[in-house]
């Protein structure tokens, strides 16, 4: 089921819930519709709750010692117990454990479902707290301010323009976002009623509405952090890139592996002379090497995302690994006609890893000759080095295609690829720039990048002098 398909059956089932239990019930009920439960046990303050089936009591020794784990992450967690899987998803309301559904499946979820569980985990940890503020309104309405102020939305009251009342979390909200008050009080001008507002890392719902007390008129502001939900829209962006990403490696391996088989299966079956077998082995070696390069991508990247890749650091010369770099995309340059300068010819010194540093240097100039423009005449890529004494400054810089300007923000996230006609038919994984990133911040440096759509792209690799 589709996000948007989850909260519209999520909303219709929570407009029925008047209780607890029947919370549990309706989250039970959007539950089977993405996971095919056997039993759902509901595990509050260590004591079981609720269970659906009535009379299906999961034996808690599978999951009793996993319990503290899942309150310390308050993510859904899978375990395998025999032919069975125990399924630990915490209801939770900021860090806050509310309660635990412990529920039985047969089959493994998938990362999608995680993923809605997660979501239906943070919703449900909101109705949950609120049903529980309303029931302690209900009983002890003398409390009702500090009720108010334990709601996570944000409550303003205005009188004459100026606020009257205010909670804790608008309080909070204000001193954290000064700017978000003019913004209200903007809207509030405008006679708009419900609004949203993108501040930097952080979205915020409104909804504006005008009340009498006692004869007077007051309007009543409600500020709702919605930074989360937005992040869920990101986390569906995220799996298409992923989805694109699937496709777009499985071609780039498919190529250099129809190229190795065909000439292999010629060599193979078809009588050549000395000379034409070495041209053959030589296309089938180079076609190696770009299989070689996708695989240490993905390698590379498997490391860094378990934060299992280290670095080495001990004293290069930088002089010589940008000739190493050179030499090894000296015959790509040559493929493309790209002539490639470097004029610096002094010893240079600094502290890194010399294979991981070669690495982004050897992707950066890659990128510069892929990328470079077959409509210029004279195509070059330059590399610079800069030295201030505290940093040395490693400067790659081409002739090439160029950037969008609303793209150079993205270039270094993960999978992406810039998406135009000029770049459709240049093979990568979209890894690359990614991974050097990742190199160059473990060695304490930085990475920016300048760019002039059509004109030229110039990367700047700043690492310290130690």
């Amino acid at each position: 089921m589709e996000v948007q398909q989850l909260l519209s059956k999520y909303m219709l089932e929570i407009s029925k819930v008047t209780d607890e239990k029947s919370l549990y019930i309706a989250i039970a009920e959007i539950m089977r519709k993405v996971v095919d439960y056997k039993a759902l046990n509901v595990i509050v303050q260590s004591s079981l709750f609720y269970a659906e089936p009535a009379d299906q009591i999961i034996n808690e020794e599978w999951f009793i010692d996993y319990l503290p784990w899942v309150e310390d992450r308050l993510s859904p967690t899978f375990l395998p117990v025999d032919n069975w899987y125990v399924g630990l998803v915490p209801i939770f309301k900021g860090v806050k454990l509310l309660s635990v559904i412990v529920l039985t499946t047969s089959e493994e979820p998938t990362a999608e479902v995680i993923d809605y569980l997660q979501l239906l985990s943070y919703l449900s940890g909101l109705t949950l707290e609120n049903l529980r503020l309303l029931d302690f309104v209900d009983n002890a309405r003398e409390y009702s301010e500090t009720v108010l102020n334990l709601s996570s939305d944000g409550i303003i009251v205005f009188y004459k323009g100026e606020i009257e009342f205010q909670n804790v979390k608008s309080s909070e909200i204000i001193k954290n976002y000064p700017d978000i008050l003019r913004e209200i009080e903007t809207k509030i001008d405008s006679n708009e009623e419900f609004f949203e507002i993108e501040l930097p890392n952080a979205f915020f719902s409104m909804s504006v509405k005008k009340i009498q007390l006692q004869g007077e008129e007051r309007i009543l502001v409600t500020v709702r952090n919605i930074t989360s939900e937005k992040e869920v829209q990101k986390l569906r962006e995220v799996d298409k890139i992923k989805t694109n990403f699937i496709a777009n490696i499985s071609h780039e391996l498919r190529t250099p592996l129809t190229a190795i088989k065909a000439y292999t299966e010629t060599i193979v079956n078809v009588p050549m002379t000395q000379d034409e077998i070495k041209e053959f082995s030589e296309t089938i070696y180079n076609q190696s090497l770009k299989l070689e390069g996708i695989l240490n991508d993905l390698l590379d990247f498997s490391q860094l995302e378990s934060h299992t890749l280290k670095i080495v650091k001990e004293p290069t010369n930088i002089h010589d690994v940008i000739n190493d770099s050179i030499l090894t995309v000296n015959h790509l340059a040559s493929q493309y006609d790209v002539k490639i300068e470097f004029n610096f010819d002094q010893d240079l010194k600094i502290n890194c890893d010399r294979k991981r540093i070669e690495q982004v240097i050897t992707n950066l100039l890659t990128n510069s000759i892929k990328f470079s423009d077959k409509s210029k005449e004279e195509r070059v890529a330059k590399i610079a080095i800069e030295n201030d004494g505290d940093f040395v400054k490693i400067i790659v810089e081409d002739n090439g295609i160029g950037i969008p300007a609303d793209k150079i923000d993205k270039i270094f996230d993960k999978f992406y690829r810039v998406d135009s006609d000029l770049t459709y038919s240049i093979p990568g994984t979209g890894l690359g720039l990614a991974i050097v990133k990742e190199i160059v911040e473990m060695h304490n440096g930085s990475i920016s990048v300048e760019s002039e759509e059509g004109k030229w792209t110039r990367v700047t690799v700043q690492l310290p002098n130690e």
